[in-house]
């Protein structure tokens, strides 16, 4: 949150698909894209093995990671702080001669105007929970009768050992609803993974 504090709330981010900015097997919503949804903020993937999508920042994460020497780098700290002097210097400093021998922020002053100021009160996790409850989560009923729900399991009923269920978000209980084939509850399991205060701290599946 230090970066929205500083430069203000973006109107969309976009990320890879992987781990931890999304989900590989695509069977779950990325609970990064939860929390930036409570934020008002969209979410972009990329669609997988396509970082191309995203070249300009995989190309400078790519130069930033050579210029801060992050190999070299003894702990987190002295990470932290090379890669805060090499973006300072890429903005700020960095001359470049094609858009006329002067640094990035001489053409993107836009960038120094805060437009979207960051307010903690503006979290939002019902927008967050607006979006989850759209989706479908198909899985099919182990045998020892349990379904994984973002990485933990839950007991769905041993008569529905290998039938596949739906599970759908309900924000009102901050619960899995559990459906049959024919759509028919056969469970309600609440996900206090869910609440308000763990997707605000981003500490849903932990």
């Amino acid at each position: 949150m230090e970066a929205f504090q500083k430069w203000g709330l973006p109107k969309a981010i976009r990320t890879d698909n992987g781990e931890p900015f999304g989900v590989p097997s695509r069977d779950a919503v990325p609970i990064l894209s939860l929390w930036l949804l409570a934020w008002g903020i969209q979410p972009i993937l990329n669609r997988p093995r396509r970082p191309q999508e995203n070249a300009k920042v995989e190309r400078n994460q790519g130069t930033a990671g050579c210029w801060a020497e992050v190999d070299n780098c003894p702990n987190v700290e002295t990470l932290q702080a090379r890669l805060d002097e090499t973006a300072d210097f890429q903005r700020n400093h960095y001359r470049i001669r094609k858009i006329g021998n002067v640094p990035r922020i001489a053409l993107f002053q836009d960038l120094l105007q805060i437009k979207r100021p960051f307010l903690e009160t503006d979290f939002d996790e019902n927008k967050a929970y607006d979006f989850l409850a759209k989706i479908i989560y198909p899985r099919r009923v182990s045998s020892g009768g349990t379904i994984c729900i973002h990485s933990k399991h839950f007991q769905a009923g041993f008569q529905y050992r290998g039938q596949i269920v739906n599970a759908k978000f309900d924000p009102s209980s901050i619960a899995w609803i559990i459906l049959d084939s024919s759509q028919k509850i056969i469970k309600i399991i609440p996900d206090q993974r869910f609440s308000k205060e763990n997707l605000f701290n981003l500490t849903v599946c932990q």
